[in-house]
């Protein structure tokens, strides 16, 4: 995914906003956390261009694995459960890991990530991508996958003017 994540993060606060009534949280800081939680994957970024010099695929770091994130996702649902509903923390971490793991599962549309690293050293993608086109992001924008992309943002959208309109 090159511009969907902002957008998907979006519609998950959009839907989970609606499903769950009974936050610690306030509106504001309930989108806020899961918009960045599902961008948060690909700060390894960095990383992958300043650190290590592009020498393995940044999808292979920690934070595109599901074993990094589920357990985090587990433990604090866990606590929030525990804590009946009242941790402000135990939904911060559950919002944030959620909307993680959204962005991981979007990357394996078009994109090798390793799922289950440290364990199985295996990428996993829905959808290869060859190499027709130089640079090498040509090859996903024009893609057919790029059109889901952009419905995500248009749904994203839609749903933000919707609520706007609403008002």
């Amino acid at each position: 995914m090159f511009i969907a994540h902002l957008p998907s993060g979006y519609i998950l606060a959009q839907f989970l906003h609606q499903k769950i009534k009974r936050t610690k949280i306030s509106r504001k800081a309930f989108f806020g956390i899961i918009m960045l939680g599902a961008v948060f994957p690909d700060i390894d970024l960095f990383y992958f261009y300043l650190i290590d010099h592009r020498s393995v695929h940044h999808h292979k770091y920690f934070l595109h694995w599901f074993s990094f994130w589920i357990p985090i996702f587990l433990i604090a649902l866990l606590y929030l459960v525990k804590s009946k509903y009242n941790s402000k923390m135990a939904w911060i971490l559950s919002l944030f890991s959620v909307a993680a793991l959204l962005h991981i599962f979007l990357d394996c549309f078009v994109g090798d990530v390793w799922l289950f690293a440290p364990f199985i050293d295996q990428p996993y993608v829905f959808f290869n991508v060859s190499a027709r086109y130089q640079p090498w992001w040509l090859n996903f924008i024009l893609h057919w996958s790029f059109f889901v992309e952009i419905l995500i943002c248009m749904i994203a959208l839609v749903l933000y003017f919707h609520k706007k309109l609403k008002k």
